[in-house]
């Protein structure tokens, strides 16, 4: 994997916000881009190792003064772009529109031998970006509740990453590209998505009015409930001879992660196979509560098909399958697992609830936020609505109240489908600083529960709270032998049978010896118990003082106040170092999470090599973070890659990364010379 990094300018009043944000992917798939031929993608994917960088670099240059996230590989790109007008953002879907690969880029040198030649294909036949779906919205202030008019706009990403990865989508190679056109679900519109639930819903409806009349009816009442001999007909009898067929179940997938799913989602009434914890308000035509979509209850996509497909794909077969993700990208490989797993009734929503809320905002079936991946972390449905917009302009006027059943005058307080985790009351603020300590997770909990906790734990988790810990210094012997019979006790009875459970099992035992070790330390002196130690972060270990949790991904822009414009603060610039430059351990190495400091006869000082220079955690305007290779192994209990290039190998560090409180952070050191030179020799 290749990632090209360019770091954004340093903040400054006169250098324009990026209110223009764009999301786009594409497949590389002649049968859903006519621009493109059969013989062009084969030439591209046999030279990808040629046309990879080259792709990369291109993207670099084409992405001049915008910020953002793109994924290239052979199957196809997938990226997110930030800019400041609108000029910028159509100048590149132009010039993307118009690319085609051998004319802007060229082809390889011939190869060595005669055998390995491939067909040149022709010019203008490679059009790999044509007809993608550009999905656009606006970043401002309104976004969150939390923002006041005069908050300070925020870019969506601090920089432009490109990477070239193995999927666009990680599937964990489930599904190959070239499936997609055979396996891949039904793709439908907004519309036609909104109608399947329209009717589903009033199907429930009919079938509760019926229900109700039939109860309320003696059996000895009018001929109409006679057969023709004069007897009462049963009540089944009554209903089959009055509604429709019964249709096919609809079920509805929600594709997302569960944090994703947690501050909003779809609902409607008939999804009753499958139960949930996220219930919307009480539906007052059918006196039931809507159900909301499916939560398969993934950290990842890449676990889609193995945690929700292989156990739920046999109850699916006789259904209606709706599935829906954010963008539409992620249903494309989902709705193939299902289908390869025998279930033929597939749709997936076009172009996700991004287009869904264009067209009907809160007026819909989509209650809550929409989390995005930038640091204006989630949505509010109505500020994607295109549609009603263009009404207004056109003098048409709002929209009031639709077939979803919300009407405008409601207050945004409804709109609060999420819940704390520890007190159920709504809350939908999503936050880098509440991981759960298990899995790292996102996770929702209220102020007023943080204040009282010093980890968290998410759904999946709440069996452990009691028992699994990271930081373990405020703890007694007692304390901890306990914990470690409620985590023998899970290793035990819950997670069975053992080789389905492997990797769970597995942990549990870590955390025990961990613990072990920890009241060995503590019995033999070498450990004292800090029973007001302060809440530390779940990413880089620092106590709350030093760092908020929010130090890593687009989260970062809020970690210090000294990030940002307009604060009065000056950063101390960020100390000089090189791509092979010689290190040790520096001033803030935490031991906790990066093990000993060394420096005795046994465990003598630790040298290594500046292999690379990089963001911190995916975000933030510096590069303020290094990739190093240790002369020899730390052992720190971190697992390595010990094969592949420098970079594979090496463990990354703070280089500068500011704290709270304006602190530059240095887990290492540059070893200088006597000629003052620290560069590798």
């Amino acid at each position: 994997m290749s990632t090209m990094t360019t770091s954004a300018p340093s903040s400054s009043s006169s250098r324009p916000h990026h209110h223009h944000v764009v999301l786009f992917y594409q497949y590389f798939l002649p049968s859903s881009n006519h621009l493109l031929s059969s013989a062009t993608l084969n030439y591209f994917r046999q030279n990808s190792s040629f046309y990879l960088p080259l792709l990369q670099q291109h993207q670099s240059t084409l992405c001049h003064n915008m910020k953002g996230r793109i994924l290239l590989s052979t199957e196809g790109i997938n990226g997110t772009l930030s800019c400041s007008t609108e000029m910028e953002l159509k100048e590149y879907i132009d010039r993307m529109e118009r690319f085609d690969l051998i004319r802007e880029l060229g082809m390889p040198p011939p190869p060595p031998s005669a055998d390995d030649v491939v067909e040149t294909p022709n010019e203008g036949n490679g059009h790999l970006f044509a007809n993608i779906d550009w999905k656009t919205s606006t970043n401002n202030n309104n976004n969150n509740k939390s923002s006041s008019p005069s908050a300070v706009v925020v870019d969506p990403f601090p920089d432009l990453k490109i990477q070239i990865v193995k999927e666009i989508v990680n599937t964990g190679g489930a599904i190959h590209v070239d499936e997609i056109p055979f396996d891949t679900g039904k793709e439908i519109s907004a519309e036609e998505f909104h109608a399947i639930l329209l009717d589903a819903t009033q199907q429930q409806k009919k079938h509760h009015s019926y229900n109700t009349n039939i109860d309320d009816v003696d059996s000895t009442t009018t001929n109409a409930n006679e057969d023709n001999e004069g007897h009462p007909l049963k009540k089944k009898q009554r209903v089959d001879t009055t509604l429709e067929q019964t249709k096919k179940e609809v079920v509805l997938i929600d594709v997302r992660n569960t944090f994703e799913h947690a501050i909003g989602h779809f609902i409607h009434p008939t999804t009753t196979t499958f139960s949930s914890s996220r219930v919307p308000t009480l539906d007052n035509t059918t006196g039931t509560l809507p159900t909301p979509a499916i939560n398969p209850n993934t950290v990842t996509f890449s676990h889609f098909d193995s945690t929700f497909c292989s156990q739920n794909s046999e109850s699916l077969k006789d259904k209606k399958v709706l599935m829906y993700c954010t963008g539409g990208i992620r249903c494309i490989k989902a709705s193939a697992m299902l289908k390869q797993r025998g279930v033929e009734d597939v749709s997936h929503l076009s172009g996700g609830i991004h287009r869904y809320l264009e067209r009907y905002g809160k007026d819909g079936f989509y209650k809550g936020k929409v989390f995005v991946f930038d640091q204006r972390v989630a949505l509010d449905a109505d500020s994607m609505l295109v549609v009603r917009k263009e009404e207004e302009e056109d003098g048409g006027g709002a929209v009031g109240e639709t077939s979803g059943g919300r009407q405008q005058d409601q207050k945004d307080d409804d709109d609060v489908v999420g819940k704390c985790i520890e007190c159920n009351i709504p809350y939908d603020e999503i936050s880098g600083a509440n991981l759960c300590s298990v899995c790292r997770d996102l996770i929702l909990i209220c102020p007023s529960c943080r204040d009282t906790l010093h980890e968290f734990h998410c759904e999946r988790h709440q069996r452990w709270k009691d028992a699994y810990f990271t930081f373990l210094e405020r703890f007694t012997a007692e304390e901890l032998e306990k914990q470690k019979e409620g985590l023998q006790s899970l290793h035990d009875s819950l997670y069975l049978p053992a080789k389905k459970h492997k990797n769970v099992r597995k942990t549990l035992r870590k955390q025990m010896e961990k613990i072990d070790a920890r009241v060995n330390d503590i019995k033999e002196g070498n450990a004292a118990v800090e029973q007001n130690a302060k809440r530390r972060c779940r990413t880089c270990f620092e106590s709350d003082d030093i760092c908020d949790g929010r130090c890593w991904g687009f989260w970062k822009h809020t970690q210090s106040p000294h990030h940002g414009q307009g604060n009065g603060n000056t950063l101390v610039p960020i100390l000089e170092v090189k791509v092979g430059d010689r290190v040790t351990i520096g001033p803030n190495w935490n031991e906790i999470r990066l093990g000993s400091r060394g420096g005795s006869q046994q465990d003598p000082i630790r040298l290594g090599t500046v292999v690379n220079i990089k963001s911190w955690a995916s975000g933030g305007d510096e590069l303020d973070c290094v990739a190093v290779k240790w002369d020899k192994p730390l052992d720190c209990g971190r697992r390595r890659n010990t094969s592949g290039t420098e970079e594979q190998q090496s463990e990354i560090y703070r280089w500068g990364v500011v704290a709270r409180n304006g602190q530059r952070m240095y887990d290492v050191r540059k070893m200088v010379t006597g000629d003052g030179d620290s560069s590798a020799k």
